[in-house]
């Protein structure tokens, strides 16, 4: 695999996984105790994070359309 392929992939894989990341137990027990259990910022600040994730998961699926197309 040329390098030029894996930096596409590894912003995939960067996406799926800040995107995936609010979902586990031990993301949400270590916002629930920063925020002090405020349920609006740990949802902000876990939409944030899908938001990011998928700006990285559609800019490593452009750079890698761009490359193969």
């Amino acid at each position: 695999m040329s390098p030029m392929m894996i930096f596409p992939l590894f912003l995939l894989a960067a996406g799926i996984l800040v995107m995936v990341q609010p979902r586990t137990k031990r993301w949400q027990s270590r916002m629930n105790a920063h925020f002090q259990g405020d349920e609006r910022r740990i949802k902000q600040r876990a939409n944030t994070f899908f938001l990011l994730g998928l700006a990285f998961f559609f800019a490593g699926f452009a750079y890698l359309f761009r490359l193969v197309g």
